[in-house]
């Protein structure tokens, strides 16, 4: 079972600054680390690694091409590589730089493809942007089902997996072969530390560097961005309030026929 896990490399949030021509995140002088929601993907992925020793499950690992410079990206990577990954790949060229979500799409479909891959795995979003666009593309480019809001993933015993899915209710099961294409959300599980001999066995480990020559001419083609940011202004303020309805029985449900009717000065 061979497992991607696609990663991105962010400005850590209380380094963030906006660019007040382009209305992008300024990058070069920020400080970044590995995209949160990635370290969950990254954690489940080792986890299901585990799981499927008996399969020698493999990872290849690697970060989003968009928003990378060889030196910063290689420090998620090393991390990635210290928390049970087997290889490393870093998609670094310029005409990738400055792609917007599908272009990033298409580059991570690309290298995919190529190595065919059962699993991938994608954070729901990533912490800068806050898209969430990416993994449902790339599933879309692949061809392949995807699961948003995974949860938690094993295998079945008999070649599926039971993957668990967040809904409003709960926790869904689904179960499913690959390929398959699972976007984990942040907080889902409780991403390891490291050890220091695991860290010091990474940084020493090689990190498989391709560029635009290493993708199909065709994909470098449409990379043309089709979404440009226009404006960034601040989340208007929430205006929200609770109120205890009480009463008898018959009482409160008259007053919440009312509220939902929009006769809320009755109440």
């Amino acid at each position: 079972m061979k497992i991607a896990i696609c990663i991105k490399h962010v400005p850590v949030s209380e380094d963030v600054e906006i660019d007040s021509v382009t209305h992008s995140v300024r990058r070069i002088d920020a400080t970044c680390d590995m995209n949160p929601c990635d370290l969950n993907a990254m954690e489940m992925a080792a986890q299901l690694k585990k799981a499927t020793a008996s399969v020698r499950a493999r990872s290849a690992v690697r970060p989003l091409p968009s928003t990378m410079g060889p030196d910063g990206a290689a420090t998620s990577l090393k991390k990635c590589l210290a928390l049970g990954a087997d290889e490393a790949y870093l998609l670094s060229d310029r005409s990738f730089a400055g792609r917007d979500t599908l272009g990033t799409a298409r580059v991570l479909a690309d290298f995919v493809k190529r190595k065919s891959y059962d699993i991938v795995f994608t954070g729901a979003e990533s912490s800068d942007g806050a898209t969430g666009q990416v993994g449902a593309m790339l599933a879309e480019l692949l061809g392949m089902p995807d699961v948003a809001d995974a949860v938690s993933v094993e295998p079945d015993g008999a070649g599926a997996l039971l993957i668990g899915k967040k809904v409003q209710q709960g926790t869904l099961k689904i179960k499913a072969r690959g390929p398959v294409l699972l976007a984990v959300p942040f907080g889902c599980n409780e991403p390891k530390l490291p050890t220091l001999r695991a860290q010091m066995k990474a940084n020493h480990k090689e990190i498989h560097v391709l560029t635009g020559k290493d993708c199909d001419p065709s994909v470098l083609e449409n990379l043309e961005v089709k979404s440009v940011v226009t404006d960034v202004y601040p989340a208007p303020e929430a205006n929200k309030q609770a109120k205890e309805i009480t009463g008898t029985p018959k009482e409160i449900a008259v007053k919440i026929q009312k509220l939902l009717e929009g006769s809320e000065q009755d109440v």
